[in-house]
C-alpha cells in the first residue's frame, strides 16, 4: 500500500517538473529545460555531460560563485579565472580570449547585475577554438543584450539559479536549457 503512495507521488511530480520545464524552455526559447535541486548541481551535469574531467581547463569569472568552481575543481578539472569587463560587470571576452589554451574545454561566461555581457564576441572565441559555451544566466533573468538576445539562449548551454539572493528566487532551484540534443541526452541519463 505505501509504494502505491509513492508511486503516486513519484508520477505527480514527474508530471508537474516536466510541465514547469517545458514552460521554462518555452519563455526562454531554446530547446530543452532540466530542472535540479540547485544551481550548482546543474553545472556539474552540464560538465559531466560534457566530458570535463582531469587535464582540462574552464574559463570563469573570477568574481563568482564558489560553487562553481568547486563544481569544476570536483571534474578534477582546473578552473582558469578570467577578468571582469567593465562596461557590463560579467565576464570579458579581451580576458577570455587570452586565458584560452589548448586545454580548454568549457567556457562559462557570466551576466552579471541583470547586464548582459558581450555574449556574442564570447560566442565566437568559443567556436573558434571549438569549446563549448555555458551561459551563466543566475542574474540575469529575462536579460536582453544590445541585438536583442535573450541571455541563456546564445551558448550551449544556459543556466539559472533560483537561490534567494536571486532575481526569479524559489528559495533553492535551478534550471538549464539547451538546443545540443547530445547534451540534453546526456543530462538526462
Amino acid at each position: 500500500k505505501m509504494f502505491n503512495i509513492f508511486s503516486f507521488i513519484f508520477k505527480k511530480n514527474k508530471k508537474i517538473r516536466t510541465e514547469y520545464e517545458l514552460n521554462f524552455a518555452s519563455l526562454i526559447g531554446k530547446g530543452r529545460a532540466f530542472s535540479y535541486a540547485s544551481c550548482r548541481m546543474a553545472f556539474f551535469n552540464i560538465l559531466q555531460a560534457m566530458n570535463v574531467s582531469k587535464g582540462d581547463e574552464v574559463i570563469i569569472l573570477g568574481h563568482t560563485c564558489s560553487v562553481m568552481v568547486n563544481a569544476i575543481l570536483r571534474t578534477g578539472a582546473t578552473p582558469v579565472f578570467s577578468d571582469i569587463d567593465e562596461r557590463n560587470f560579467g565576464s570579458c571576452p579581451h580576458s577570455i580570449k587570452s586565458k584560452i589554451s589548448k586545454k580548454t574545454k568549457v567556457i562559462l561566461a557570466q551576466h552579471s547585475f541583470g547586464i548582459p555581457c558581450d555574449i556574442v564576441e564570447i560566442q565566437k572565441i568559443a567556436q573558434a577554438h571549438k569549446v563549448f559555451l555555458i551561459e551563466d544566466c543566475a542574474e540575469s533573468m529575462l536579460a536582453r543584450d544590445e541585438n536583442n538576445f535573450i541571455t541563456g539562449t546564445i551558448g550551449d548551454i544556459g543556466c539559472w539559479s533560483f537561490q534567494s539572493a536571486k532575481q526569479l528566487t524559489c528559495g533553492d532551484g535551478g534550471i538549464l536549457t539547451t538546443n545540443n540534443a547530445t547534451l540534453a541526452k546526456r543530462m538526462r541519463k
